[in-house]
């Protein structure tokens, strides 16, 4: 895959709860090991992500590290999503993972 998979997160950063879109999740690599994500908050700022689809409606999301607009920290972290919608369009964050 040349283009990277743009995650939108509702809020300036993640947490168990949070809803998160995926508009673009080609069914072709919903199968494959590792894709690369580009993840925008809501605050405009930004991270690298990989992916990886664990079952049907679970998704491991690791984010790199970034800043928030208001220049706080966030370390990078591992987490867990579960689809909300059958297009898996939507999804959640249900918690953080190791």
């Amino acid at each position: 895959m040349s283009d990277s998979v743009q995650i939108q997160v509702a809020d300036s950063h993640l947490y168990p709860g949070c809803a998160v879109h995926i508009a673009h999740l080609p069914k072709s690599e919903r199968t494959a090991a590792t894709v690369v994500a580009v993840v925008e908050f809501a605050d405009g700022s930004g991270a690298n992500a990989t992916c990886h689809l664990r079952a049907h409606d679970e998704l491991e999301l690791t984010v790199d590290g970034y800043a928030t607009q208001k220049r706080h920290p966030v370390n990078a972290r591992h987490w867990l999503l579960l689809a909300v919608d059958a297009t898996h369009n939507s999804w959640r964050v249900k918690r953080r993972l190791p």
